[in-house]
């Protein structure tokens, strides 16, 4: 079980779950942080779809990713919507705009057929796109399902 911290500037802390779930339902970029077995982390910017309290991602079915998943499936993940640097002629005043969520869990490789197709048309109705469900021994793709097991969010600046 992962130890959970305290956001030190409670101000900024979100904890309601459906502004959690805006954020992620209108992000468009997931950042998935990985830690390999030689302890350095690894950081992968990838496209993504939320449904029902899971994150489905989809990628190559090889690579460094894939190593590090496949000795350690624990994650951690990061959204930001809205970013926007505010600038001042004092550098104390400078700072950043922004909205985020920030969880963990476990990812998980999908690999019965009708279970990735329908994460890949959570995927794609995330972003609008079109959809044709993938055959059996045709295309090879890495389709996986992040269970979340704890997130937060946080609000700089911006008014809840």
């Amino acid at each position: 079980m992962r130890k959970q911290y305290e956001m030190r500037r409670k101000n900024k802390q979100v904890t309601d779950p459906k502004w959690m779930e805006e954020v992620l339902r209108r992000g468009r970029v997931l950042h998935l942080g990985l830690a390999g077995e030689d302890g350095w982390p690894y950081v992968v910017p990838m496209g993504y779809g939320y449904e029902s309290g899971s994150i489905y991602v989809h990628g190559a079915p090889e690579g460094h990713k894939n190593d590090i998943l496949a000795i350690n499936p624990r994650v951690c993940f990061q959204v930001t919507l809205d970013a926007e640097l505010v600038t001042s002629e004092s550098s104390a005043n400078f700072t950043m705009k922004y909205r985020s969520v920030t969880g963990f869990g476990h990812l998980l490789t999908l690999t019965d057929l009708s279970e990735k197709n329908a994460a890949l048309r959570i995927l794609m109705d995330h972003y609008g796109g079109p959809h044709s469900d993938l055959e059996e021994g045709r295309g090879k793709i890495w389709v996986a399902r992040l269970d979340i097991e704890s997130m937060t969010g946080k609000n700089s600046v911006y008014p809840l």
